[in-house]
């Protein structure tokens, strides 16, 4: 007799696909649960914070401790205890009695309080390995309703975990919570569809009661309208719901979806108001804290010390929400059109590259021959419309700022591509999701906390350098968390401002800078925006577009062949050593970007530099110099104004 003896006993009658599931799902749970209870946060972290982390983690706390929403010097205090910088970006807004809020939707910390209470900072691991198991749960029990039970936990696992979805959910933020009650809302509310026929001896089993009954479909408006309130741009989510049932006409259905759904968005709305007085948790004076200060503004935190307050520290927020940078012709027609391609292959962003599981599920629907639903096509046009919703809301930040990894903003959205995916009898389509994905997200996942703190090392090399950089998001890329790599001041007057995608440039030096030998770099220039010119000298505002680009080079002490192309056609000059060339190279139009309705639109360009040879002056010239160095540029602009 074995030691699992009387397990097994108990479990005799139950199908390949129930133990499959339910031992799957069992590891699955442990692996996390212990991981999120043994891992050192801070140390894997980095011991800071990033994004929006700050916030939610004192939030969190505060509810965990003192069971309030406001923020105090007490909150303050504790995040000390555990992290000697701060609460680096901390968001505060100003409420209508004078009273300091947290400027963030407060659901996820909310429901994290009491995991926190137990676990200290891990409890927010702690809720995101339970949430992780249970959408682990729900995919393979969707997937084999219909598949192999093989094929459907090869596809389960890939769709989870070959993807940036783990990347989220070593983060303190709410992306991942999002994307987690999505799934499951939309599990209770789809499962009932593809459900296998009940015998009579089961109708009173829970199963039946709530996951095939109406009362699943409650569960999903509840779910779903929890995640609009915290990201209110998955409102189109509900519509598939509401309108399923309407073709069917199931009009009581229909209604009490939809009435559940609103009445938990109102009432969600309703708490805030009467916390902070305002219904929009990211309205009226808001300001971001961090412990350094800036150009036009002082660092530190409200009650840091006596001179530190709302008004005399902090930086008012800026961001492109006003109908007046919406509607133009520049977002709608250049802007849009560009974006529409950056969100499915984006260098940064690209669903087809950080949610290519997202994208097999859409190819498996679209190729399958029978099997599609009008439930289905109903999911996909909700998750297609939420994408052209968010590019046009945001045409200059559609994918989260911050530096996210991939679209952080569609991470909610993701979740609703699993319930395309028709019967698989094979395990062959979860295989080919997991190679073609697992080229792109594997480095990021196998480390998904260094991916937080650097996301933008990984697309640096391999196949993302062979996709297009997000010219329309320019300030929001992952490398302007890099600030000796952004706006970097070039010739010109004004100065031209470079952001340097990659390594293959080394620190500007005055107004130029060295191209790594024998590499290709990328960077992208940016006539400077209102306050940068003035800072400048230069005291009116005017947009500007780069008509020409003077382009002068220089080598070292070997020959060299530099290649460089502003998007006009490929120059390439041969060069001698030791030698110096200036030409001119004609620009395109540019990208037109403006993020705010205060500030000049102004023109985006992209330039890819190529150096054929290289040296390394310790060896060359005997100079302290170990750098292997290809080419150096100096890049003068002509501007001419916006046609």
């Amino acid at each position: 007799m074995t030691l699992d003896h009387s397990v097994a006993k108990r479990l005799q009658g139950r199908s390949l696909a129930w133990r499959l599931g339910a031992s799957s799902t069992a590891a699955v749970g442990v692996v996390l649960l212990t991981w999120a209870l043994s891992v050192d946060f801070w140390k894997a972290s980095g011991g800071g914070f990033f994004g929006d982390a700050a916030t939610y983690y004192t939030l969190g706390h505060s509810l965990a401790a003192d069971l309030d929403f406001e923020y105090q010097r007490d909150d303050l205090a504790r995040v000390w205890k555990e992290v000697p910088t701060g609460p680096e970006g901390l968001f505060l807004k100003r409420g209508r009695d004078g009273r300091l809020f947290y400027a963030k939707a407060y659901i996820y910390p909310l429901v994290a309080a009491p995991f926190v209470w137990l676990f200290g900072t891990n409890g927010f691991l702690v809720l995101h390995a339970l949430l992780m198991t249970l959408c682990f749960l729900c995919a393979y029990t969707f997937l084999c309703a219909r598949s192999h039970p093989v094929s459907a936990l090869v596809f389960a696992g890939a769709f989870l975990f070959v993807s940036i979805v783990p990347v989220y959910m070593v983060q303190l933020a709410p992306d991942f919570f999002i994307f987690a009650i999505v799934l499951v809302g939309y599990y209770a509310w789809c499962y009932k569809e593809v459900a296998a026929p009940i015998a009579e001896s089961q109708l009173t089993s829970w199963r039946t009661r709530w996951l095939l009954g109406p009362r699943s479909d409650l569960v999903a408006a509840v779910l779903l309208g929890v995640s609009v309130f915290a990201k209110p741009t998955n409102l189109l989510l509900i519509a598939p719901l509401v309108l399923s049932a309407l073709l069917r006409n199931q009009w009581s259905r229909a209604a009490r979806i939809a009435t559940t759904f609103a009445l938990v968005v109102v009432a969600l709305f309703a708490v805030n108001t009467a916390v902070t007085g305002e219904w929009n948790y990211q309205g009226g004076e808001r300001k971001t804290f961090y412990r350094g200060g800036g150009v036009d503004f002082q660092p530190g935190f409200p009650y840091q010390d006596d001179a530190k307050t709302f008004d005399t520290a902090g930086r008012g927020s800026v961001g492109g929400g006003s109908l007046s940078v919406l509607f133009t012709r520049d977002a709608l027609v250049e802007v849009f059109r560009r974006n529409l391609a950056y969100f499915v292959i984006g260098r940064h962003t690209g669903f087809a590259v950080y949610l290519f599981p997202g994208l097999m599920a859409i190819i498996l629907f679209l190729a399958a021959t029978r099997d599609r639903a009008m439930w289905q096509w109903l999911t996909l046009a909700a998750g297609v419309g939420t994408a052209v919703a968010l590019l046009l809301y945001m045409p200059f930040t559609w994918s989260g700022g911050g530096g996210p990894v991939g679209n952080r903003y569609f991470l909610g959205t993701y979740g609703v591509f699993l319930f395309l995916v028709p019967p698989l009898q094979t395990a062959v389509g979860g295989l080919v999701t997991l190679a073609i994905s697992g080229l792109f997200v594997m480095r990021i996942v196998a480390n998904p906390f260094y991916a937080s703190t650097h996301p933008s090392e990984h697309s640096k090399s391999g196949l993302f350098r062979r996709l297009p950089i997000e010219l329309t998001m320019v300030n929001d890329l992952p490398i302007n968390l890099q600030p000796d790599r952004t706006r970097q001041p070039l010739g010109g007057t004004p100065p031209i401002f470079a952001y340097f995608i990659d390594d293959n440039i080394y620190n500007r030096e005055r107004d130029a800078f060295w191209v790594k030998g024998e590499s290709t770099a990328d960077i992208l220039l940016r006539a400077p925006i209102a306050p940068e010119s003035q800072a400048a000298g230069v005291q009116e505002a005017v947009s500007l577009r780069i008509d020409r680009l003077t382009v002068i080079l220089e080598t070292g002490p070997r020959p060299n062949r530099v290649t460089i192309d502003a998007g006009t056609g490929p120059r390439v000059v041969e060069m001698a050593a030791g030698s110096q060339q200036v030409f001119e190279v004609e620009m395109p139009r540019g990208v037109p970007y403006k993020y705010h309705p205060d500030y000049p639109t102004n023109y985006v360009y992209s330039v890819s530099i190529a150096s054929a040879s290289g040296f390394v002056p310790l060896f060359e010239t005997g100079a302290n110099d170990s750098r292997f160095l290809g080419v150096m540029v100096r890049l003068i602009p002509t501007y001419g104004e916006s046609r």
